[in-house]
């Protein structure tokens, strides 16, 4: 049968679309009790030129959009599609546009069959595996014409091959830099540390500037005695040795306290669980762990940008009234660092320009799943997963939408981001964002009992929740874990005008084991004004310290400069930074917050996921069927 979960709730790995005996597709399904009447129904193995009813099941998912359609106008209640267990590839994005959308307060729901777990996955199978390198038990695939970052088997992330090598059980690792010179525009590190490889100007180095990271790749490298001189290819040598924040050199703490590691060179491959494409002669390489059969296992690797997107024809003539839960999206690719490095101005956004004087620009990473011009979409119980960079990302236009009960994890940027942080990708970082069209910000938008978990992967300066400049955001409720730079963050610009932002609530938000390696972080972070009545409150921060591979260090929360309009109490801080760091704040009040403020216990209990939702935390990555 379809289910072959034994969990209630169908909340973990089941088989998707294994039933194929008689009486129905999905063998053992009998008429859904539970389900609309009238609704159309979609499985891995129907057919775009069945009707579309629960024992003819559609194909895809954009068949079931045509069919939707010319239903709309004329629907007196929701309209629903449901997805049977199993898997859906997307060769290119799936798009919902205004076309897609529900009229007259009636939604249009896409929604897991009770009890199974559909994935829309943008990745591909990658098979025929033969033994390579006996000697190193090395497996390769030739033929791989395009080029991916990330490599997922068995279920799991597997390690792009770098040095030095991941810590027992996957903990951090790095090397620190020895010096840098930013006028001859050159890194030095031991020379120890550095081999004649293969592809050198597709060896990539990771190097941890303060709050921010860098993916820079090589260009040379010249040994001079016991030093490695390292130069950088162009864009990222215009940017890095010239930028004065995140500084090379560190505004705290000088060049060695940075850290950094090398990856992408066949000769880093020395490591089970590690990978490497060899973009040049096209052939994939693979070092299994202990158990793994290349004769059966899954290999995914992603392929399509921004798996699904939302997207509106105006800010004035929106898409809305959508309705996504119980499904998985996965395997989102991002290529951009391969192409132009990636050097993170903060909280994420790269830097496309940077100048001496700290003028700045920075451009938006993409999402899995990417929202624009949409009022009204509701998003519940769904699993966010083994993406490049952003999860989740309500970019602009958008109000009144609600995220509620998520997971999001194994996500190489932050796990949510809404609203935009700069009017365009040419508009200095430090200009208020404050657009004469108001129905561009993201506004009344609800971000409540997810749970974000593993994330800011590949890009270690992202967040796990990442706010530009929203309006009456809704940040509540939270469980936020395991990021390598700050848990929350709202605001951006660094500003004391008038600008978008007001009425910004951050409270409830469970924040433990966060700022793994960068500094300047925090479990809460805030910049600019954002009068009047923000607010966070009752939010418990615990279990992080300042990471040994920090530059410098970390915070409790941190209302960055010009913070104004903040009412901060009630935090809870324990087995954490206590301190509450104000860096040129406006108005805020600030009171009742540390390791014991008077509503300690009540914080504690009632912070984070809510109990109808804590059992999310048990969801797991559905099988992939291909």
């Amino acid at each position: 049968g379809s289910s072959g979960g034994s969990s209630t709730g169908g909340m973990t790995h089941d088989g998707g679309s294994s039933g194929t005996s008689s009486g129905g597709v999905f063998g053992d399904a009998g008429p859904c009790d539970a389900c609309a009447p009238g609704a159309i129904y979609v499985a891995p193995n129907g057919s775009d030129t069945n009707p579309g009813t629960l024992d003819q099941p559609l194909k895809t998912l954009t068949k079931a959009k045509a069919l939707v359609q010319p239903l709309v106008p004329k629907a007196t209640s929701d309209l629903v599609v449901y997805l049977r267990g199993g898997t859906y590839p997307v060769t290119s994005t799936l798009t919902f546009g205004n076309a897609d959308s529900g009229q007259n307060g009636h939604y249009v729901k896409y929604l897991a069959y009770p009890g199974e777990r559909p994935i829309i996955t943008g990745g591909q199978p990658i098979t025929g595996w033969k033994l390579s390198d006996s000697t190193n038990n090395i497996y390769s695939v030739s033929g791989i014409t395009t080029p991916f970052r990330q490599l997922y088997v068995n279920g799991s992330k597997v390690v792009r091959a770098r040095s030095p090598n991941l810590g027992a059980n996957g903990a951090l690792n790095f090397n620190r830099l020895t010096g840098a010179d930013n006028t001859g525009q050159t890194i030095q590190v031991s020379a120890t540390e550095v081999g004649s490889w293969k592809n050198l100007t597709k060896v990539e180095m990771h190097v941890m500037t303060g709050w921010g990271d860098n993916t820079v790749r090589l260009a040379s490298i010249s040994t001079q005695g016991s030093t490695a001189n390292i130069t950088i290819q162009s864009p990222e040598n215009t940017i890095l040795f010239v930028r004065p924040y995140p500084h090379l050199g560190g505004q705290f703490g000088g060049f060695t306290r940075h850290v950094y590691y090398f990856e992408n060179a066949y000769e880093f491959l020395d490591q089970p669980g590690e990978w490497h494409l060899d973009e040049t002669a096209h052939v994939l390489y693979y070092k299994p762990r202990t158990g793994e059969d290349m004769s059966t296992a899954t290999v995914v690797a992603p392929m399509v940008e921004t798996v699904v997107a939302v997207s509106g024809t105006s800010t004035s003539d929106q898409a809305g009234y959508l309705w996504f839960q119980g499904l998985t999206f996965a395997h989102s690719t991002y290529m951009r660092p391969s192409q132009y490095g990636f050097l993170d101005g903060q909280a994420g956004q790269y830097n496309l320009t940077a100048t001496a004087d700290n003028k700045q620009t920075v451009g938006r990473p993409a999402a899995g799943v990417e929202v624009t011009n949409a009022n009204h979409l509701h998003f519940e119980g769904n699993m966010f997963t083994q993406m490049a960079a952003t999860g989740l990302d309500l970019i602009s236009g958008t109000h009144d939408d609600v995220v509620i009960g998520n997971v999001f994890t194994d996500i190489g940027g932050s796990g949510f981001s809404i609203a935009k942080f700069t009017a365009s990708d040419t508009t200095e970082y430090h200009i208020p964002y404050n657009p004469t069209d108001t129905n561009e910000v993201c506004n009344r938008d609800t971000f409540k009992d997810n749970y974000i978990n593993n994330v800011t992967t590949e890009i270690q300066g992202a967040c796990g929740i990442a706010a530009g400049y929203p309006a009456n955001v809704d940040i509540e409720h939270n469980e936020v874990a395991n990021t390598n730079y700050t848990g929350i963050s709202v605001g951006f610009g660094w500003t004391s005008a008038v600008n978008a932002m007001t009425n910004n609530k951050i409270d409830y938000n469970n924040v433990h084991d966060v700022v793994h390696i960068l500094a300047d972080g925090a479990s809460i972070y805030t910049l600019s004004n954002q009068e009047p009545a923000s607010e966070m409150l009752y939010n418990y921060v615990h279990d992080y310290q300042t990471s040994q591979w920090a530059d410098y260090a970390d915070n409790g929360l941190y209302l960055d400069e010009q913070t104004a309009g903040y009412t901060v109490e009630h935090n809870v801080m324990r087995n954490a930074p206590t301190n509450i760091a104000q860096n040129q704040n406006g108005a805020d009040t600030v009171m009742d917050n540390g390791a014991n403020p008077s509503m300690a216990s009540s914080t504690v209990m009632n912070a984070g996921l809510e109990p109808a939702y804590t059992g999310i935390k048990a969801m797991t990555l559905p099988q992939l069927t291909f």
